[in-house]
């Protein structure tokens, strides 16, 4: 069995776009699910525990980049440099795979006059990505997504029906239906492991996607963990739209 945990950056709203971070990015970390429990739960706490002396922080990419609320302590730079070294080591030797979807907001609006949802479009083309990667492998997958307001949530979950229920060019709803098991959403408050690992690498994505030419540790961390094929990530694990 495996899990895909969705979270994002940015705002999906294109009435108003942030010149300086016109992106929307939302980003799937695939576990298998025995190894997520027996593994991946427990390096996340070792790390809070050793840093924060609880397990119950909740690891948010804003607040660390911004050193606030429970990351006050990472002002000190000895401090700062030492989690974010152990944060980076666990990111690197944990066991998942990224399947995440880039929008370029301003791109989108200039070349579609009545442009779709940018979470529903990112979502889809990871739904997509997603049966691609199981391929005829007879596992299964569970989708677990940061909730948002409730009104979002049912318009994400009538996409993700619509989805499983649909015959398209490459597999079938039966297929679908037989790799899709189930989907529900969480509060960032359930203080989920695998959430807040894709919180994490989803804004390097949205930096990497905006300007591939400045320095960006994070995602250089990330890069080795996107599906891919034959060496590509683009279109297999990280679709950009508009291209």
């Amino acid at each position: 069995m495996k899990i895909m945990f969705l979270d994002e950056s940015g705002d999906h709203s294109l009435d108003k776009i942030d010149k300086s971070y016109p992106m929307f990015i939302l980003a799937g970390c695939i576990f298998d699910l025995d190894n997520y429990t027996n593994v991946v739960e427990q390096e996340i706490n070792k790390l809070k525990l050793k840093y924060f002396g609880k397990s119950t922080v909740i690891l948010r990419s804003y607040d660390i980049r911004k050193q606030k609320n429970e990351f006050k302590a990472l002002i000190n730079t000895k401090r700062r440099q030492n989690f974010m070294d152990d944060l980076s080591k666990i990111l690197s030797s944990i066991d998942y795979k990224i399947i995440a979807a880039a929008i370029r907001k301003d791109k989108l609006k200039d070349n579609y006059t009545d442009p779709h949802n940018p979470y529903h479009l990112c979502f889809r083309f990871i739904l997509e990505r997603s049966v691609m990667f199981l391929g005829r492998s007879k596992e299964k997958l569970i989708f677990r997504i940061e909730s948002r307001e409730t009104h979002n949530d049912q318009k994400l979950a009538e996409e993700y029906e619509k989805f499983r229920s649909t015959n398209h060019e490459l597999f079938s709803s039966t297929e679908i239906q037989t790799k899709f098991l189930d989907l529900s959403f969480n509060q960032k408050t359930q203080n989920i492991a695998g959430m807040q690992i894709a919180d994490l690498v989803a804004y390097p994505i949205g930096r990497w996607v905006l300007d591939k030419s400045k320095e960006n540790k994070p995602f250089g961390i990330i890069q080795k963990k996107f599906h891919q094929k034959n060496g590509k990530i683009i279109n297999y694990g990280l679709k950009i739209f508009p291209n």
